[in-house]
C-alpha cells in the first residue's frame, strides 16, 4: 500500500509540473533541443570550410559554436590566416559571429 502511495505521488508531481524540480541537475546549459542541433550541424560546416580553405587548412584550429557565436581557438602560421579562418566562418550560414582567439606560432 506505500508503494503505492508513493508512486501515485510521483507520478501526480510529474503530471503537475514538478518533473524539473525533482530532476537531477546535470550541469549542462537548458537548451531547445533545435539549438543544439543548430549549433553541432553550425560547427560542423564551419569545420568543413576551414579544412577547404588552401589557407587555412583547419590544421590547428579548435570550433565551438553556442547559440550561433563561433569561437576560433589555436595557433596558426600567420595572421593571415587567422584573418582568412574568421572570414571562412563568417561566411557559413547559421553564424552570428566569430570571436578569434587565434594565435600565431
Amino acid at each position: 500500500m506505500k508503494t503505492l502511495i508513493t508512486t501515485t505521488l510521483t507520478a501526480a508531481a510529474l503530471t503537475l509540473g514538478m518533473g524539473p524540480a525533482l530532476a537531477a541537475d546535470d550541469g549542462k546549459p537548458n537548451r531547445p533541443a533545435g539549438q543544439v542541433i543548430s549549433d553541432a550541424t553550425v560547427n560542423t560546416k564551419v569545420k568543413a570550410a576551414l579544412a577547404d580553405d588552401e589557407l587555412t587548412k583547419a590544421r590547428n584550429i579548435n570550433v565551438d559554436t553556442r547559440n550561433g557565436v563561433v569561437t576560433l581557438n589555436g595557433k596558426v602560421d600567420s595572421r593571415a590566416e587567422a584573418e582568412q579562418a574568421v572570414t571562412v566562418a563568417r561566411s557559413v550560414e547559421g553564424v552570428s559571429s566569430v570571436n578569434n582567439k587565434l594565435t600565431t606560432k
